[in-house]
This record gives structure tokens, C-alpha cells and sequence, in this order.
């Protein structure tokens, strides 16, 4: 009987197999593949301004609030509360179709902003705008 030696079993050639390793990442990628959540975010709807110009008699029926960089709420050049807003908007209203203005600076809180858009929609108005202005 031919006896084997053990440099014979040590100078063989081991192979890994990565078969097993390779299935394994494609099951985690297409678990995390399936499991990733495509949820939109509610947010505000907004309307983009037209690039036209307004005629100059459409201007002057704007009703327009501006929030200073402080966080304070103007009107006609007049500091005015939040819970003014509503009165405000419905005496400035003349029809449906007239604008809400609101001037935001950019380093005033975005809750307010927020606040007057929402107020103005509850007192009636259908056409939102604003803009930041630094």
C-alpha cells in the first residue's frame, strides 16, 4: 500500500468557492431594493408667477404683506399682527382674482410665512404668491 504524505495534501491547491458569498449580497440588495420606501412628501401647492408683465392697474389691487428679516409682518407699511391677516385679505379682496402677495426675506422664519399663506387661504384668496427678497 503506497503511503501518502502530508507535503502532498499541503502543496494541493485550495480554490474558495464564492458562489455562496455572491448570492448572498444580490439577497441583501434586492432586499434593500424592495424595501426602500418611494414616499412624496405633502408640501404646499404653489402656482409659478408668468413672466408678463402686470398692467399697472392690476398692481395697485395686490394685496401684499412683507416679512422682515426680523420676523415682522407688514402691511401698507404698518406692522400688523398674524390674527389680522384674515380681515386684512377678506377687506382686500375685490373678487376672486385678486392677488396675495407675500414678500419673505431670506432670513426671516419660514414658519410665518407659512402662517400668512395659510390664513390668506382661509380668508378666501385664490391666488398666492410670494417671493424672497434679501
Amino acid at each position: 500500500m503506497p503511503r501518502r504524505s502530508l507535503l502532498d495534501e499541503s502543496e494541493a491547491e485550495l480554490e474558495i468557492n464564492l458562489s455562496p458569498m455572491i448570492d448572498c449580497i444580490f439577497i441583501l440588495l434586492i432586499f434593500f431594493i424592495v424595501t426602500t420606501v418611494f414616499v412624496e412628501e405633502a408640501g404646499i401647492q404653489l402656482n409659478k408667477p408668468d413672466s408678463s408683465v402686470l398692467p399697472s392697474n392690476q398692481e395697485s389691487e395686490n394685496v401684499t404683506f412683507i416679512i422682515t428679516e426680523h420676523s415682522k409682518l407688514v402691511y401698507k407699511g404698518q406692522e400688523v399682527a398674524l390674527a389680522q391677516v384674515n380681515e386684512i385679505v377678506r377687506n382686500g379682496l375685490a373678487g376672486k382674482d385678486t392677488p396675495v402677495n407675500i414678500e419673505a426675506s431670506g432670513k426671516s422664519h419660514h414658519g410665518l410665512l407659512v402662517a400668512v399663506w395659510d390664513r390668506a387661504k382661509q380668508a378666501g384668496a385664490e391666488k398666492l404668491s410670494f417671493n424672497t427678497v434679501d
